[in-house]
């Protein structure tokens, strides 16, 4: 048999089959690992027998179901004994019904174990919900109250398996005397109820297992723990109060209605009315009431603390109802829930608790009318609140939980409460003779059994309100409740006093007015003080004043609701000055007795009886003079230097009189006297002294008018040895003369006598120091010597100065001598080319060192590493840009010199443009468009003479720059156009501007077109990859053919020819391409080279300059080689006759050599060989060739009709000339109208238009009219 007693971690776990000695409440048992999972290890008592299904069910439930579900509500298990598992310890505790199980808080220090009984398995799974509860909870607070740990454990219960019957028992149990505390634990079934039903009240309202989690975590308890949670809820929360009785409100409401609408119910609890065996039923009514022929009143009712009671009310017919809470102590809390009938909405008010008496009233207006049911919720809000049985830590030292009784009263107010003043007397209260106060009487009768009333009284004059009170007043049964208040006036006038009544939800019942009554004024009361009755001369006395105008109204004679200052004070000083002031401060100059006196004036404009002050005055003091210097008291002598200023003063004399009245004398013993009224501060320096000394005697007199004070002091004045002014820094260079600065000045005399010394030896010329100069020198007695030093380090050195009166100073400083940093010198390189060979050549020195051991570095900036030890180098650089060379050189002693750094630029050769183009035809003819596949395609090339291209309108052609390169030494020989290719050609961009006003293209390879002919230049640029790219361009010049001209008229040269004449046609053209003395021609294969040449591309293979191509068709309406184009039929009129009579039209067609062609037509008048076509004379007219023949008649009278009808229709206006007409008025035209037409010359000229805006041309009814611009080239 294994046994394990030690601690162990999670990788040591039990294992089944392992035991151990288990305390339990009555003992200690051996127990075996029956079951185990990865939170728990199953022990069973040794020789106890539990089947399989039931170990297997309790640790498929506690995987499934327990453990999960409590420590995401209740926090994560503790791991004390670091075995990571719950121990569940099943053994025989007291046979069936008794104890099922427990947890032991004594053990919880070193393991986690629960247990259960054997004998009451069927319970088992609620039972370890309950105290693993226990068992979480322990870990993190284990001082909570029972009630709150309970019922968590309950709460535990029904989160794992719902509300089973030992649940639903243990709520309904509170819930049929919900007067039992919720805060009191007494092992009762009750207690766990109260504490489940609250516990499932807070997890619903205030945030779940995250809350619940908080609330178990928190180290405070009770009470405090619930409203520290409510305070700080978690998101999306519901309001519930932060206070315990805001929060124990809410949960009545919610226990006894368990509404749907927010606070007032339970959303993770189904709540039935009536309580039975099986679910939860909501908290049952202590009494109601429907019936209102007479007072309701419910029997005298117990109820311990923080226990509840409800009662619920209905059937109102729409009287306010009354209710009323009379506890038999004080302490008692409720709350009054109102349903609103139209809309069915609860709503929550506190009941009323009188602080005087404890009674609590509330009232509820609209009863049975606007509002339907009211429930009213009491609970004892007893001092002892958390509890756990009678123990210590609730407080109770004796006796038990506390209890208290109460009776609630309900009835209907059938008419509002009724005020009325009795009576107003008028009498005086200060004696004066003047009446200024009243008392007034007055009268309330309430027709509610018992209500508190509130009393709002008024104050008015001249109808304005001056002053209120208000007062709680209680009343009931009808009887008449008499009340009496006071009241004195701020000022005389005619009063009026008002009243009116509120119930307690602040609802007007009544109110009542009294006739004016005439009031005076009450005179103020005038206090005050002194501070002294015996003072001397100049000597402040502090006098206070007082007193108080009270007034306005009191619920006590003799009280009032104000309590003001006067408004002023009037002071008499007695020695004829006044003062406003209410604390002035006076002194007296001369001595004698007088007598100080006060009136105060109120805000009514009375004034109070005089108060009366004596004070006697005189002066005994005799001044004591103090001399200090900078704060600092002088009682013996002192010694100081000569010529050193020092103020004196006497700041600190003590008299009565005031400094500036005081008159001070100084003699100063050297034959100055200084003096004068006020006079306590001085000014003086003495400027005779030695090396030991001379003394003075300084006196002072004091006087203030009757008495004389005396003070002396001794003044030794000292002469001044050389001072040092000069503190500094001293730094030279090796072979440099440095002069000496001043280092002492004597302030009271001169320098007689100087001595330097200088450790090492100097040089002590003023200039031309060198290597072989003379560095011995150690002494110099010049005043500003000039010393060089030959090696660099920290000198010393030493300076003795002597002034006049034989005082000498000495100090010592050091001077810090540098090494001198050779100097870097090389000739300027100048720019350059990528093929510049450059020598840099050093030329450097050391001026105090030896200049052949310099060492040499040069760094140049495309070089990572540094060249050493060399003074010359040389370089050629191949690529462009902005390159520096820089020289360092470094002494024998290390000190490097400053670089020298020059920067040159080596140029960028720029990039090589190189246009060629070619235009593709297929079988000899030329594409007039793009093609998509190149494959099948001829290249042509249309060549101009110099240089260029010669193409007819709209023919595409295609351009490549591909064959451009960077001339840079890289790139040489490479012919990609792939930046990241090696075989890349350095070329970025292409840019092609074709000189037809059409945008720039890019691309190597780009195709275009010339619309309109003409000469055009293109301009072809690349770009490099050289900084931000340089460019460079060729150009080349494209002509674009104009079509031929057609100058002939008549190509027969006569009026007409007659059938079986010969053809003969005579034409004139010219084109202008030709006649400007244009060559070109076409390769007509750009992969051939026909001539021999070696270029591929400048075969002359077609002449497209040459002579003009002429071609006719004699029939211009007849299709003859029927392709569909009747002006094609191009025929050979040689040898040919003229057939048919009759009007023929012919064509022409002129084309140059690239396609470009012009065509026009003729028509040619056929006669036959019978007919005369000749021209008649005048003599050969007869009446027959004037009158029109039957065809010729028609189309007269055609055109005849044609122009009435034009004319009519010209005499209707349209709509733009009706515009016109109505816009005459608009235009301010003065218009002739005839015809009924106003013409364009009809009218006189209208004025000239103003300038239109921006917007006003854009504006349609502006009527402004854009103009037509063109461009004209300049």
């Amino acid at each position: 048999e294994n046994s394990k007693n030690s601690i162990r971690s999670c990788e040591n776990a039990w294992s089944v089959g392992e035991s151990d000695n288990i305390t339990t409440s009555g003992g200690t048992i051996t127990a075996t690992v029956q079951r185990i999972s990865t939170n728990s290890a199953i022990f069973v008592e040794n020789g106890k027998i539990v089947s399989s299904t039931t170990l297997n069910d309790i640790v498929s439930t506690w995987e499934s179901t327990i453990f999960p579900t409590n420590t995401y509500y209740f926090g994560e298990a503790p791991d004390v004994d670091g075995n990571c598992q719950i121990e569940i310890v099943i053994y025989e505790i007291d046979g069936v019904g008794g104890t099922g199980g427990y947890f032991q808080p004594g053990i919880s220090s070193i393991r986690e174990s629960l247990f259960f009984d054997i004998d009451d398995m069927n319970s088992r799974n609620t039972i370890l919900a309950h105290e693993f509860e226990h068992l979480l909870h322990n870990s993190r607070d284990p001082f909570e109250y029972m009630w709150i740990d309970e019922g968590a454990a309950d709460m535990a219960a029904y989160l794992c398996f719902g509300a089973t019957e030992t649940l639903s028992y243990h709520a309904n149990e509170w819930s049929q005397n919900s007067s039992i505390s919720v805060r009191w634990w007494n092992d009762r079934i009750a207690d766990y109820g109260a504490g489940f039903l609250f516990l499932m009240y807070i997890s619903d309202k205030l945030g779940g297992g995250q809350a619940i989690q908080r609330l178990v975590a928190d180290t405070a308890v009770g009470g405090v723990s619930i409203e520290n949670l409510a305070i700080n809820p978690e998101p999306g929360s519901t309001p519930i109060g932060t206070t315990m009785n805001d929060i124990f409100a809410n949960f009545s409401a919610a226990v006894s209605l368990d509404s749907p609408q927010g606070a007032f119910g339970f959303s993770n609890l189904d709540l039935t009315s009536e309580c039975g065996m099986e679910g939860i039923c909501k908290a049952q009514l202590s009494g109601e009431n429907d019936q209102w022929i007479n007072s309701w009143q419910s029997e005298s009712e117990s109820i311990e603390g923080w226990g509840m009671r409800s009662y619920k009310f209905s059937q109102g017919n729409g009287d306010p109802l009354n209710l009323m809470v009379l506890p038999t102590q004080f302490g008692f809390v409720g709350s009054i829930l109102v349903k609103e009938a139209s809309t069915g909405t609860w709503t929550m008010s506190k009941l009323r608790m009188d602080s005087a008496t404890g009674v609590g009233t509330g009232l509820v207006h609209g009863f049975g009318n606007i509002t339907s049911d009211v429930y009213l919720f009491v609970w004892y809000n007893s001092l002892t609140d958390d509890c756990d049985y009678n123990f210590v830590n609730c407080g109770i030292m004796s006796g038990s939980y506390p209890v208290a009784s109460f009776t609630v009263y309900a009835d209907l107010i059938s008419d509002p409460a009724e005020v009325s003043i009795d009576s107003i007397n008028t009498f005086d209260r200060d004696g004066d003779g003047f009446e200024d106060s009243v008392e007034l009487s007055f009268e309330i009768i309430s027709y509610a059994f018992f209500e508190i009333i509130q009393v709002d009284f008024g104050a008015y004059v001249n109808n304005t309100l001056k002053d209120t009170i208000q007062l709680e007043f209680t009343a009931g049964n009808g009887e008449s409740e008499i009340g009496i208040i006071w009241f004195s006036p701020p000022t005389s006038g005619e009063w009026t006093f008002g009243v009116e009544i509120f119930d307690i939800t602040g609802e007007f019942q009544d109110s009542a007015f009294s006739l004016p009554v005439n009031i005076q004024n009450m005179k103020p009361e005038a206090s005050g003080s002194i501070s002294t009755n015996i003072t001397q001369t100049w000597t402040s006395v502090n006098i206070f004043g007082g007193g108080y105008d009270v007034w306005g109204f009191g619920d006590v004679n003799g009280s009032f609701t104000h309590n003001e200052t006067p408004t002023e004070y009037i002071w008499d000083l007695g020695n004829g000055e006044f003062s406003g002031l209410k604390n002035p401060t006076q002194y007296y100059e001369e001595e004698g007795e007088y007598q100080i006196t006060l009136i105060v004036r109120d805000q009514g404009g009375y004034y109070s009886e005089i108060q009366i002050w004596d004070i006697l005055v005189n002066d005994t003091s005799t001044p004591v003079p103090i001399v200090s210097i900078e704060g600092i008291q002088i009682e013996e002598e002192i010694t100081i230097l000569t010529n050193q200023n020092i103020k004196f003063s006497a700041l600190d004399t003590i008299d009565n009189v005031p400094l500036e009245r005081l008159n001070f004398t100084w003699d100063w013993g050297d034959g100055d006297v200084d003096s004068g009224e006020g006079y306590f501060e001085a000014y003086h320096s003495w400027l005779d002294g030695d090396s030991d000394g001379i003394a003075y005697q300084l006196i002072l007199t004091v006087f203030d008018g009757k008495h004389y004070a005396e003070y002396s002091l001794q003044v030794n004045i000292i002469n001044r040895i050389p001072r040092q002014i000069f503190e500094g820094e001293l730094q030279t260079d090796t072979l440099t003369p440095l002069e000496m600065p001043e280092i002492f000045i004597d302030d009271d005399g001169i320098i007689v006598e100087y001595e330097w010394t200088f450790e090492g030896g100097v040089n002590t010329s003023d200039s031309g120091v060198t290597l072989t100069s003379d560095f011995s020198e150690t002494k110099s007695i010049r005043s500003n010597p000039k010393v060089s030093w030959l090696e660099p380090g920290i000198k010393n050195i030493s300076l003795q100065v002597t002034d006049d009166d034989g005082n000498f100073t000495i100090t010592s400083f050091t001077v810090e001598v540098n090494n001198q940093r050779p100097v870097a010198i090389f000739n300027r390189p100048p720019d350059g080319l990528t093929s510049t060979a450059y020598v840099f050549q050093s030329s450097s020195f050391d001026i105090d060192g030896d200049s052949s051991n310099l060492i040499h570095i040069w760094n140049i900036s495309d070089m990572e590493e540094s060249i050493y030890d060399v003074s010359s180098i040389s370089r050629v650089f191949s690529k462009p840009g902005l390159y520096s060379v820089s020289l360092t050189v470094v002494d024998d002693r290390g000190l490097e010199s400053a670089t020298k750094t020059y920067y040159f630029k080596i140029e960028n050769p720029l990039p090589m443009p190189i246009l060629e183009f070619r235009q593709p035809s297929v079988n000899g003819t030329i594409l007039e468009y793009i093609p998509e596949n190149t494959e099948n395609i001829t290249w042509q090339v249309p060549n101009l003479n110099g240089g260029g291209i010669f193409i007819a309108p709209n023919m595409p052609i295609m351009f490549d720059g591909s064959q451009s390169f960077d001339t840079d030494a890289e790139f040489l020989d490479k012919k990609s156009i792939n930046p990241n290719d090696d075989d890349w050609n350095g070329i970025t961009k292409w840019i092609w501007d074709f000189g037809d006003s059409s945008p720039e293209v890019l691309g190597p390879m780009v195709w275009h077109s010339y619309e309109l002919p003409g000469i055009y230049l293109i301009e072809f640029t690349v770009l490099d990859s050289f900084e931000g790219g340089e460019a460079n361009s060729t150009y080349l010049t494209v002509h674009v053919s104009s079509s031929p001209d057609i100058l002939t008229t008549n190509p027969i040269g006569t009026e007409y020819v007659t059938v079986g004449d010969a053809i003969n046609l005579d034409i004139e053209v010219s084109d202008s391409d030709l006649s400007s003395g244009v060559i070109a021609w076409l390769d007509e294969d750009a992969s051939e080279d026909s001539d021999g040449d070696g270029n591929m591309t400048n075969d002359r293979d077609v002449n497209l300059a040459d002579q003009l191509i002429i071609k006719w068709d004699f029939n211009v309406f007849e299709d003859s080689n029927f392709d569909g184009n009747y002006r094609n039929d191009w025929t050979n009129w040689e040898n040919k006759n003229w057939n048919l009579p009759g009007d023929s039209r012919i064509a022409v067609e002129v084309c140059d050599g690239v396609g470009v062609c012009s065509s026009k037509d003729f028509i040619i008048t056929v006669l036959s060989t019978s007919e005369d076509n000749s021209p008649k004379t005048l003599s050969d007219l007869t009446i027959d060739d004037l009158i029109p023949d039957k065809e010729s008649f028609g189309v007269l009278s055609l055109v005849a009709i044609v122009l009435i009808l034009g004319w009519l229709v010209m005499r209707q206006k349209n709509e733009d000339e009706m515009d016109a007409i109505d816009m005459l008025e608009t235009y301010g035209v003065e218009v002739k109208l005839e015809g009924g037409l106003p013409g364009m010359d009809q009218h006189t000229p209208p004025p000239q238009p103003k300038y239109l805006t921006v917007e006003e041309r854009k504006n349609k009814e502006s009527g402004y009219v854009r103009p037509i611009r063109t461009r004209r080239d300049k």
